[in-house]
């Protein structure tokens, strides 16, 4: 190594990113979006090629070549998630969300009734859409019929919740991190499936007894009379058309060693082809518009947020995870490290714990993926899905969702009680 970490550079580079993370951790009260000190983080670089030039020109080679690897581990988690953006925004410039939550409340459902539905598909869906697409779909579904903010509150912390339980497949940046990383497979993501789902299940369940109960049946959401269908001709096949593009993605991962980001790319062109399609037979469909509508704030966050905790490793600072490893029993590291993604958001939290490289078995990389994924719901900023929710209603706050933190707690140690079960008493993986 180098940088030493308490050398000056390792301290401005450490400087750097704490500035930069307390004003994302804050960015509500700063009304500023936190892509902008995700990217000033960036700087760190500035600081680490400063040194080099100044002091060590001769390792300078070793500079290029993590920058390289960062540019490399950038690529593929932009590409995915801006593919499995446009996918989603052509499904949705045909109303097939709308067109879910009218199915929804055409069904009559009550206050509990669409709590427990509008829950169980976020945790469905979010594997495939991502967990702030669910947020906001589904987020919005609970703003246009609650009249209770109590139950107003209730309902999106179940959707947060709901939504950071994707990480069974590539529903959180973490997944999709720890699959790009190398540190586990897909096939093994799914492994995932029963901790995750039985997590949300007690949580849900949980959230029922104590605090949807005390409520009154009554009053709590309006009477809403929505069309049959909202699909816009061609909804249908365009939705059948996307589902197989991503379950074609998968199966061409798993069995044909496809790297998932060429694979949903692929699935993007079928899905636009087909859109075209529509298009030639008369069907108004602005697709290319529908394509531009990629969240880039988002995306520029994950740019600037593991370059800078790329330029941590660099200084040596993320060599004390891994020495955390070596110290403590990795469940318990695990553990820790998914509490701190609700205080500092789960990306960095991931990529600190990828950059360290600590020698893992697949089942504890499967832990990881899972409590740092489920971690992120600790607290509203510790999750895209929970800032999508403050978005959509200014009232839920970093207070209100540490109100049903009790309930929060019984899905992060029942996700991790469950794993246990599944993987250390009866090794089914």
């Amino acid at each position: 190594m180098s940088i030493e970490p308490f050398s000056l550079t390792g301290l401005l580079v450490l400087a750097i990113f704490l500035i930069g993370m307390t004003m994302i951790v804050f960015e509500a009260q700063l009304e500023m979006d936190k892509f902008k000190p995700a990217m000033f983080m960036m700087s760190g670089l500035i600081v680490i090629g400063v040194h080099y030039a100044v002091t060590d020109p001769a390792h300078l080679a070793h500079f290029l070549e993590a920058q390289n690897h960062t540019k490399e581990e950038l690529f593929g988690l932009i590409a995915f998630m801006a593919f499995m953006w446009m996918i989603v925004e052509l499904l949705n410039e045909r109303n097939v969300f709308t067109a879910l939550n009218g199915f929804l409340l055409a069904r009559g459902l009550g206050a509990r009734g669409m709590f427990w539905a509008t829950g169980a598909l976020c945790a469905l869906l979010s594997p495939f859409l991502n967990n702030i697409t669910t947020a906001m779909i589904f987020g919005k579904t609970v703003k246009n019929i609650s009249i209770n903010q109590r139950y107003t509150h209730a309902a999106l912390c179940n959707i947060v919740v709901a939504s950071n339980t994707g990480v069974w497949f590539l529903g959180t940046s973490t997944s999709l991190m720890v699959v790009l990383a190398g540190k586990i497979s897909i096939a093994g993501l799914l492994l995932l499936i029963p901790s995750s789902l039985i997590g949300w299940m007690l949580f849900a369940l949980t959230m029922h007894w104590f605090y949807l109960r005390p409520l009154r049946s009554q009053g709590l959401i309006r009477e809403v009379d929505p069309e049959e269908s909202g699909l816009k001709p061609g909804g249908a096949g365009l939705a059948v058309v996307g589902f197989l593009a991503v379950v074609g993605a998968v199966l061409c991962n798993i069995f044909l060693n496809v790297s998932i980001e060429f694979a949903i790319g692929i699935g993007l062109g079928m899905v636009a082809l087909y859109a075209w399609l529509l298009m030639r037979r008369g069907i108004e469909l602005p697709w290319q518009d529908q394509l531009q509508k990629v969240e880039w704030n988002a995306l520029l966050f994950f740019i600037g947020i593991i370059t800078a905790v790329a330029c941590l490793n660099h200084v040596g600072w993320l060599s004390y995870i891994a020495r955390l490893f070596e110290v403590l029993d990795p469940t318990t590291v695990n553990v820790l490290l998914g509490v701190f993604s609700g205080v500092l958001d789960n990306v960095p939290v991931e990529a600190a714990a990828l950059m360290s490289n600590p020698n893992l078995s697949a089942d504890q990389w499967a832990l990881n993926a899972l409590m740092v994924g489920i971690g992120g719901s600790l607290t509203v900023v510790g999750s895209a899905a929970g800032i999508m929710a403050m978005s959509l209603d200014k009232s839920y706050s970093f207070g209100v969702h540490l109100k049903f933190l009790p309930a929060i707690l019984v899905n992060f140690f029942g996700s991790l009680g469950v794993w246990y079960l599944q993987f250390s008493v009866f090794g089914l993986y």
